[in-house]
């Protein structure tokens, strides 16, 4: 036998094998005879296969009538946001030249997001940043030159109305198929078969006019999905991700800022690391590398002052840019201090109420929430108290706002904190944190919650009462003594215990 004979051979009984499958979707349960449904499926399908640009494809004719077919019989399966999703992907199939990439591309986002939202925190941010080398792994399968770029400029609302259009020709086409069953063989088939034609056709017009809302949705939420993964190839060799912060919150509620976003929208976005957490800000103290991610303006705090010689310790505690704001009335900002104790093994020094770094928004409701969103390692806090701040004056505070960057326990080995959450640095006179000093001695001593009040500000100390505040959370696994002091002599930071501590990198309470 030649090449082309088995070529055509093999074509055959695959088309054969796809319409006996075909069958069992078109026709179910209706009455007839084995080879009568192969016969009749055959013709829908072949219609089919004659929309596929690529000879040969009959798997996406196969996959096209199955999930068309489906959700014409199923009204849940045209309710699921994830069968449209997976329709416009196969409608890729019909698209020349490109559409068989984006259909391999599209069926992957399906499987991550399906995955992707079972998960939360670092887990799901470490999915998703396989998830893009999986797909660049995939691109590169099919000999995709300069496959990050390629993935990077896919948009799937690019073909939008390609893909309505395609689907409104697919109808079509299978309607004529039936129309010519009936026609042609109508006078000898079964009632049965008759019937189902018809509510098939039925079926199809209706998916069809639902399609013109449905579709744009379902690309919406591909690219939703895309926007994820592409956000994980961005720094090139290693994968990051990059997000926007759009809010801040203010007590429970959320409120935009028109200023922000004009500033977010131009600025250096934040990145997730190889880790999964939020990467942190360049420590290089050169201008050009600063301006990337802050400007210091009058009046605000100046983040440039926090270092280690040349080595910044400031800019990086946040990730992405950082803007100078002032404060609204009715914003909330929190810390936590302490007394001293061991963790691990590490002697924990005692923690002040008062200082520059400061978690924004309302305080976390859990320990778990706390340590992971702010990053505060437990070699720079024990916990126990919380300090809640509540902005009461226009004007009064002038902040430097952004995103939480990652951190790697040195004293405690092991410990690893993604971030996320957002903090501002102010500037705190002597007297303010003397009065909060005072009281969170009295917090401590009573047990009870105290408040104090300065100019264009309100805050209230009380105990946390959490018992699973130290030595528990961003550990895979827990250090023993030994490995705690091998780290305390061969990486302990040098930095002095006052507002301008670079160790305090936690932000949130250690200053």
């Amino acid at each position: 036998m030649s090449g082309s004979q088995a070529s055509t051979a093999h074509w055959w009984s695959e088309f054969e094998a796809v319409s006996l499958e075909a069958g069992n979707w078109l026709w179910g349960t209706v009455q007839g005879a084995f080879n009568e449904k192969a016969s009749l499926s055959q013709i829908v399908v072949d219609a089919v296969v004659g929309m596929i640009p690529l000879v040969g494809d009959v798997t996406a004719v196969r996959d096209l009538i199955a999930v068309t077919i489906g959700m014409v019989d199923e009204p849940a399966k045209r309710e699921d946001k994830f069968q449209w999703a997976l329709l416009v992907v196969l409608l890729f199939a019909l698209i020349p030249v490109i559409g068989g990439v984006i259909k391999g591309v599209g069926r992957i986002s399906i499987g991550v997001a399906k995955s992707a939202a079972k998960l939360s925190g670092a887990a799901r941010a470490a999915y998703l940043a396989q998830s893009a080398k999986d797909i660049v792994a995939f691109l590169n399968r099919l000999g995709k030159g300069h496959a990050e770029k390629w993935l990077l400029q896919l948009r799937f609302a690019d073909h939008e109305a390609a893909i309505i259009a395609k689907f409104s020709d697919l109808v079509v086409t299978i309607n004529k198929a039936l129309a010519q069953i009936k026609t042609k063989l109508g006078a000898v088939i079964p009632e049965s078969f008759l019937r189902r034609i018809d509510g098939l056709s039925n079926g199809l017009n209706k998916l069809k006019s639902m399609a013109a809302e449905r579709i744009p949705q379902a690309i919406k939420e591909l690219d939703k999905t895309l926007k994820e993964i592409q956000a994980y190839v961005r720094t090139g060799g290693e994968t990051t991700a990059r997000t926007v912060e759009h809010t801040v919150s203010s007590g429970t509620k959320a409120v935009t800022y028109a200023d922000e976003l004009r500033l977010i929208e131009n600025a250096a976005e934040a990145q997730r690391s190889a880790k999964g957490g939020w990467l942190k800000n360049s420590s290089s103290s050169s201008p050009k590398s600063i301006k990337k991610f802050y400007t210091h303006e009058a009046g605000y705090p100046d983040l440039t002052k926090f270092r280690n010689g040349d080595v910044l310790t400031g800019i990086p505690a946040f990730a992405g840019k950082i803007q100078n704001r002032t404060m609204k009335p009715g914003e909330e900002m929190y810390r936590f201090f302490g007394p001293k104790g061991v963790t691990h093994g590490e002697l924990i020094g005692d923690t002040a109420p008062g200082g520059g770094w400061w978690g924004l928004g309302a305080p976390p409701k859990t320990a778990k929430e706390w340590r992971e969103k702010a990053a505060v390692l437990d070699e720079w806090n024990r916990d126990g108290y919380l300090l809640v701040a509540k902005v009461t004056d226009e004007n009064a505070v002038k902040a430097c706002v952004g995103k939480i960057s990652e951190q790697m326990g040195k004293e405690i080995p092991g410990q690893y904190l993604g971030g996320g959450g957002l903090q501002a640095v102010i500037e705190m006179d002597k007297a303010t944190k003397a009065a909060l000093k005072s009281a969170g001695d009295a917090a401590i001593a009573t047990g009870k919650p105290q408040t104090v009040k300065t100019a264009g500000m309100t805050f209230e100390l009380r105990p946390t009462g959490w018992t699973d505040a130290n030595g528990i959370w961003g550990y895979i696994h827990m250090p023993g003594a030994g490995t705690v002091q091998t780290a305390r002599l061969g990486a302990r930071e040098q930095a002095a215990k006052d507002d301008r501590d670079p160790k305090a990198n936690s932000r949130i309470s250690k200053q």
